[in-house]
């Protein structure tokens, strides 16, 4: 996304038609979506800035205190971009190695508290260790023309300063930032009640309203837009109590509720993980379709916007919810930019989940393994005994599977298979449940429950599943076409935990739950839906080690 800002009001424009001179396009991340910073990230930069650089450093960089923006970042933990009188002054990030914040500068900050860092004499090439680094030594120096950083015993060459446009020196004010944008901000409200009014005639609306500052603003613009239309809110189990208690002043009309599904599965399933998140199907999914599936045909509104993800990047406003048979899904605020969405809450005076005032800002299941570890630090600090109860989870599940220390420590958990950049941190492997040795259109794998295999089997086309062959432990599949449509059967076969949301999902009600699922073969159809949404067939070939 592009952001504007005007050279002579020094504030953020959202759009370059609201500004009266030619606006400044502030060189930004490719993914960064900016928001305004609040009182608590202000203390933060405050506190870091004046740790790091020694005290009045912050004053000397921060000359607009009420008009900064943070850029989330691309990095291992949270980082932003410092946005202010137009320029990107810099990143303030979370270090995982150190858990401790920092402030890495760009040259437009330079000019204001260069004199604060270290220098050095001499230049350096990106990448090029420079000389040995002591633990006490500063974590950044500046060379005649760049940046190097302490990484471990050295000091690295991190940045090669390009020139750069100067900060505005001008005061402002939010005010005058609302001010200045309400035309477009308006425009762009206009532009999202019409869509709501070309939504397709004859279904219920239902808005999906999480308790977040998006669903916050869809629910004002629907309400603007006199459609009529129902607010349904799903309780995980894992909301924090001020989303709650928030949701419920707010109102709703339907309620999804997933209970302790959570805990009841978390033995089953192992920690969900950002390529793992069997969580999101039991905890929102399921009952959601639960809850409103006799609504349908239906349409159901969402909070989403592009901008929040590399993968929402792609989505469209209106799409049909292979989760929700029967229904559309459409993002009205799909093209609307984190500044645009706080703007137009400041605009309209919504109100909105206190949590934001208290540096949350990632709301929803407290636990979730796309957060970052700051946010799990937040959360030791505010709810102490909700993190504790996660942590001793954690830590028996550790135990149980050999991993060390730091795989706690960093939160190695978060993914099945971490990246390199994260598997680098500790040495802990992947998290497997079956290993397979597969060898062309046969697969041979230990201790299968055979008759539970036989019996799921059923369930995909039969004639993908060509013979089976056991020989003693050791179970001998012959199949046709893709080997991990039978391969998740086999994990259901094994650790099914009786969760039921192939039972929900099932439209011959072929499916019978016990304490494990079972399939009544003169009902089933062999259409496969069950292996879709089961969290672990869904994810076979992650959790799945082929030999």
């Amino acid at each position: 996304m592009r952001l504007y800002w005007d050279p002579v009001e020094n504030i953020p424009l959202v759009d370059r038609r609201c500004s009266h001179d030619e606006p400044i396009v502030v060189s930004l991340s490719k993914v960064s979506d900016p928001r305004p910073a609040t009182e608590w990230d202000l203390k933060l930069l405050r506190d870091t800035l004046d740790t790091q650089l020694g005290a009045g450093a912050y004053r000397e960089l921060i000359m607009n205190e009420e008009v900064v923006l943070l850029g989330r970042v691309p990095y291992m933990d949270t980082a932003y971009e410092v946005i202010t009188d137009g320029v990107v002054m810099g990143h303030l990030f979370f270090d995982v190695l150190e858990f401790k914040w920092y402030f890495k500068p760009n040259p437009p900050s330079i000019s204001r508290i260069g004199h604060r860092f270290e220098k050095l004499e001499e230049e350096g090439r990106r990448n090029e260790i420079l000389r040995d680094a002591k633990p006490d030594d500063p974590k950044y120096v500046l060379l005649r023309n760049g940046l190097a950083e302490r990484v471990g015993d050295k000091f690295v060459v991190i940045k090669e300063f390009k020139p750069s446009r100067n900060p505005i020196p001008v005061k402002s004010s939010w005010a005058k930032v609302v001010s200045m944008n309400e035309p477009c901000v308006l425009s762009r409200e206009f532009e999202s009640i019409r869509m709501l009014w070309r939504l397709p005639k004859g279904r219920k609306i239902v808005l999906s309203f999480s308790g977040g500052k998006d669903s916050s603003v869809l629910l004002e613009l629907a309400r603007r837009s006199e459609l009529d239309f129902l607010v349904y809110f799903n309780d995980t189990g894992l909301e924090l109590p001020e989303t709650v208690s928030f949701v419920e002043s707010v109102g709703f009309d339907i309620l999804g509720d997933a209970g302790d599904s959570f805990w009841r599965n978390l033995e089953h399933f192992g920690p969900p993980a950002r390529d793992y998140r069997w969580c999101c199907k039991l905890l929102k999914l399921a009952p959601t379709y639960r809850a409103l599936k006799h609504l349908k045909p239906a349409l159901t509104l969402v909070g989403q916007r592009k901008y929040e993800s590399s993968a929402r990047m792609r989505s469209p406003y209106f799409w049909e919810n292979s989760w929700l048979p029967g229904f559309i899904t459409a993002a009205p605020i799909n093209d609307w930019s984190n500044l645009q969405a706080w703007l137009y809450i400041n605009l309209r005076k919504i109100r909105i989940n206190p949590l934001y005032s208290e540096g949350f800002e990632r709301l929803g299941c407290y636990l979730c393994p796309a957060s970052r570890l700051w946010d799990y630090e937040r959360l030791k600090k505010k709810y102490p005994s909700l993190w504790e109860v996660w942590e001793s989870r954690l830590r028996n599940y550790a135990q149980e599977h050999g991993y060390s220390e730091c795989w706690l420590k960093y939160g190695i958990w978060r993914w099945v298979r971490p990246p390199n950049r994260i598997s680098r941190l500790c040495d802990s492997g992947e998290r497997t449940l079956m290993r397979v040795s597969l060898s062309g259109n046969s697969a041979k794998l230990e201790d299968l429950d055979n008759e539970r295999f036989e019996n799921l089997s059923k369930s995909v086309s039969r004639s993908i599943i060509t013979g089976v062959k056991l020989e003693g432990s050791v179970t001998t599949i012959h199949f046709k076409g893709d080997p991990l449509e039978v391969l998740g059967v086999a994990l259901r076969a094994n650790f099914c935990g009786g969760c039921g949301l192939c039972s929900d999902y099932c439209e011959t009600e072929a499916i019978k739950l016990g304490p494990r699922a079972s399939i009544d073969l003169n009902a089933c159809r062999s259409c496969g839906k069950c292996n879709e949404v089961c969290p672990l067939s869904a994810y076979a070939k992650k959790l799945i080690s082929l030999c």
